[in-house]
């Protein structure tokens, strides 16, 4: 549940006082430009370990009765790129005390260095564990009394939590009764108002929610989160497919591609988690969080290929390929959406494997009908350390999407452009909508890297966060 991704976030691994007993962490380009700050044996001990303050390495030094003096952290960098992340994960790794960053250069970006830290203690094995705020001493504690915007930070934190502990739970686990049930949780949590559909009202209102999810024991359902600022505030519609699991339908993946389709819901994470992010980061908006709630199953009552689907627009959809159902759940959610006013409209899902092949894992794709907004993004994103990249609208795909029999069909048969032909498919329910956004996520994490762990991730949020954040004050 969200409290126990909450908790374990651990806020008092961060001091904002000054902390006269903290021990001294030195950030050295060469040990001999911070002799003065260290004692002569401490010195001379760096010299005989050859310590050369490449960018990352660190060492512990002791005093005389052997009680940890100083750490010693490297920023000489020998190579151009290095995570941003990297320095706050070493700080993670010390040992139990509190420490105080003597002399951090302006080319570390503290935010990113004490999200880093943050993000180093994820760990999806203790989600069950009852770990509460402080009780946890064996993590070690930085004092920055001059942080800037701590509280950001430890949001941004928080919301990379949720979604990680959200995509990680395994499908017997997060169903879409379990999904409801946490979505409530997250409701009473920021006291904002839940809507449910479900049974004959999502039948006759959502039909290819309905459709995609019928053929599961876990009934489908619509999820609407609504959080009011104020009359005047910015309105925003985040969108998140939510398929707890994927077996492909009758289209079935094959046992290599189902393996990790319990990350199927990872758009619905990351609207989950952008807006906790915003609603505690009190701007003053409207938001409505939006969730097509389903699993994808194979029974006598699954949906067919060839079979032609009404939406809730009324445009017909054949059906090609019923491993292409996000798009279909995402097309009554974006109707929906559009039948209210709002200035930002997006949908974040893991919707095709032609974007990976595009962009690999790290890289997000995303569609805008607003270039300006698009480049605001990308730059929000690599200051973020959430790269992002702007893929086309190309119209001229459109044709691949035309069917002989109704009004457009869900799969092309060619493969070609196929994160393109997707978000052409959803950009047809948005009613023309000026500021409409499309982020092709894919969720996960190969190999453990400095602050991000095995298996679940979050993408695009970070990068949206900050350009919301800097799109609001100056145009709206």
């Amino acid at each position: 549940m969200i409290d126990k991704s909450l908790e374990r976030i651990n806020t008092k691994s961060i001091s904002l006082r000054s902390e006269k007993k903290a021990i001294p962490v030195y950030f050295s380009t060469n040990i001999s430009k911070i002799k003065k700050k260290l004692t002569s044996a401490n010195y001379n001990f760096l010299k005989a370990l050859g310590f050369n303050s490449i960018y990352g390495n660190w060492a512990v030094l002791s005093d005389t009765n052997g009680q940890i003096s100083a750490v010693i952290v490297g920023l000489k960098k020998i190579k151009k790129n290095y995570s941003k992340f990297f320095i706050g994960s070493i700080l993670s790794k010390l040992p139990k005390g509190t420490y105080f960053l003597k002399n951090i250069p302006k080319t570390e970006n503290i935010n990113l260095l004490a999200l880093g830290f943050f993000l180093s203690f994820y760990s999806f094995k203790d989600f069950d564990k009852k770990i509460k705020h402080g009780k946890n001493t064996a993590r070690p504690i930085l004092s920055l009394p001059n942080f800037p915007n701590l509280d950001k930070t430890l949001y941004l934190a928080e919301s990379e939590f949720i979604v990680r502990d959200l995509i990680n739970l395994p499908a017997n686990i997060l169903n879409p009764d379990y999904f409801e049930i946490y979505v409530k949780k997250f409701s009473n949590f920021h006291n904002i108002k839940l809507k449910v559909v479900f049974g004959n009202d999502l039948k006759k209102n959502f039909p290819l929610i309905h459709e995609v999810g019928k053929a599961s024991s876990k009934k489908p359902r619509f999820l609407e989160l609504t959080h009011k600022g104020s009359s005047k505030s910015f309105n925003i519609t985040l969108i998140g497919k939510g398929v707890c699991f994927d077996s492909g339908g009758l289209n079935l993946k094959s046992s290599s591609g189902m393996l990790n389709m319990k990350k199927d819901m990872s758009g619905a994470a990351s609207v989950l988690g952008l807006a906790h992010y915003l609603i505690r980061s009190n701007l003053k908006l409207n938001l409505r969080i939006l969730i097509p709630c389903v699993e994808n199953s194979v029974s006598g009552k699954s949906f067919r290929p060839g079979d032609i689907l009404i939406s809730r627009s009324g445009m017909g959809v054949e059906i090609k390929n019923t491993d292409a159902e996000g798009r279909l759940i995402l097309a009554d959610t974006l109707t929906y959406a559009t039948e209210k006013n709002t200035d930002i409209l997006v949908t974040f899902a893991s919707l095709t494997g032609a974007a990976r092949v595009a962009m690999g894992t790290d890289i997000t794709p995303f569609f805008s009908t607003s270039n300006e907004f698009a480049n605001l993004l990308k730059k929000c994103g690599d200051k973020m350390q959430d790269p992002v990249w702007q893929l086309p609208f190309y119209e001229d795909y459109n044709n691949e999407l035309s069917s002989t029999i109704t009004d457009l069909n869900n799969a092309p048969l060619g493969g070609m452009a196929g994160a393109i032909t997707a978000a052409l498919f959803l950009k047809k329910f948005t009613n023309n909508h000026k500021m409409f956004l499309h982020f092709d996520i894919y969720g996960w994490n190969t190999k453990s890297r400095p602050a991000k762990t095995y298996g679940g991730l979050m993408q695009g949020v970070r990068s949206l966060g900050a350009a919301i954040e800097e799109k609001i004050p100056t145009s709206y």
